[in-house]
């Protein structure tokens, strides 16, 4: 249950970041489920309205504001899992949405760029994506919405930086069954 399910709009309790007592008061669960609840109408209009997924919606997009890239930069400037971009890729080139264009001189390096389909499809969507983004900050001021994008890309920073020096003390060992090999593996204490 999220830390406001099950309450009044006056009733809501707000996550303690200060000094948390539960997973309901973790910046990443509370980020988790507020995606998980606006990310899923994304879904829905991408499935059900334009017949592509959220996450081929996000190359699209990608490409329509920033032009041709690299399929690891494509990658990189989105939130589709690693593993998940070649076939993602494949599906937009089969849909005609994008188009993948070998580098001059050096026959290993790819871009990928998008289609007049593609672009189409960007500017007949992006207007709804833009209508729910007004939806769910409409009760925010200017100047808090600034306030909040000068936050966002403050954590984003942050969040960079900690993935680069927060380290687990063990891998998961993927490949070996992960977690479930070490929870069969490991008794707690």
């Amino acid at each position: 249950m999220g830390f406001t399910e099950g309450m009044q709009d006056s009733q809501i309790s707000h996550p303690n970041f200060k000094d948390p007592q539960s997973i309901f008061d973790l910046f990443n669960f509370v980020v988790f489920e507020f995606i998980s609840l606006s990310g899923s109408v994304v879904t829905r209009i991408c499935e059900g309205d334009i017949g592509i997924t959220r996450e081929e919606w996000q190359f699209v997009a990608m490409l329509a504001k920033l032009g041709e890239m690299s399929p690891s930069d494509l990658a990189s400037r989105t939130t589709i899992d690693r593993s998940q971009v070649s076939k993602t890729l494949r599906t937009l080139i089969a849909k005609g949405l994008v188009v993948r264009h070998k580098v001059k001189g050096d026959g290993r390096r790819a871009v990928i760029g998008i289609t007049q389909q593609g672009r189409s499809l960007y500017e007949k969507f992006f207007p709804k994506v833009v209508q729910l983004h007004n939806e769910i900050l409409q009760d925010l001021s200017d100047d808090q919405r600034d306030e909040l994008a000068k936050l966002m890309s403050a954590l984003h920073i942050r969040a960079k930086a900690a993935t680069e020096s927060f380290k687990p003390e063990h891998s998961s060992a993927r490949r070996k069954g992960g977690s479930k090999t070490q929870w069969q593996s490991k008794k707690i204490d």
